[in-house]
């Protein structure tokens, strides 16, 4: 009599994890019961708990108030894109009520989104699933495995190889650029051309890249210096 094997079981794959940062209890009570369905809802009131919650968990995605209780939105973002650890986090700024939003502010401190109240909530859902397939997309497309070196430097230079047929020989020195920091200034006058070139050479890489965005391109270029930088 043969013995019956159990079934295996098969693990759910966890949810999405985001990290809502807001000094209103009010709009956490709403947020949280709003995502919690679909993702995995952590919370801080403050910019340094925050800090610690993105340190020890690991979100997908911050939601960011541009108010909170020990400093502004806009500081704990600065930090975050400070940090080389927790730099690659998608952060979605919002406004609230009676408080005068800064969209361009916050855009050119990093953030992926900013939505201005009065907001709904299917607007807040659609750009949070946006960032977190862009996320990830861009994490699985370029990626490489630890376990096993020889099959990451194989799989690094053939993502390298297909960055760079995508790109000119220009656009490549551009985009090594940009992951050493430099701005489209820097870049015009290191390569004696205009402002204008170079910001058309970046919307250029943008597109072949698939990239969201200028904010995205930055990040790319930052995070995957070692496979373009070649």
């Amino acid at each position: 009599m043969n013995t019956p094997h159990p079934a295996p079981v098969l693990q759910e794959a966890p949810l999405p994890k985001i990290l809502l940062l807001t000094g209103d209890a009010s709009v956490m009570r709403k947020f949280r019961q709003l995502l919690t369905p679909a993702y995995t809802v952590i919370t801080a009131n403050s910019g340094t708990d925050g800090l610690e919650l993105a340190y020890s968990d690991s979100p997908d995605l911050v939601l960011c108030d541009s108010i909170v209780q020990d400093s502004s939105g806009y500081q704990f973002l600065i930090t975050l894109r400070d940090d080389p650890a927790l730099k690659h986090i998608p952060v979605i700024m919002f406004s609230r009520p009676h408080v005068q939003p800064n969209m361009r502010k916050g855009m050119n401190l990093g953030a992926d989104d900013y939505l201005v109240y009065p907001f709904s909530g299917e607007e807040l859902l659609k750009s949070v699933q946006s960032r977190l397939n862009r996320f990830h997309h861009i994490r699985e497309t370029f990626s490489y495995p630890r376990e096993n070196p020889g099959l990451s430097a194989s799989v690094n230079d053939t993502n390298s190889m297909a960055i760079h047929e995508r790109l000119s020989k220009t656009e490549s020195k551009i985009l090594g650029m940009i992951a050493r920091g430099m701005s489209s200034r820097d870049i015009a006058s290191f390569k004696c051309i205009s402002v204008r070139t170079v910001d058309n050479h970046r919307h250029n890489i943008t597109k072949k890249l698939q990239l969201s965005g200028p904010n995205a391109l930055v990040k790319f270029a930052i995070g995957y210096a070692g496979a373009i930088a070649k």
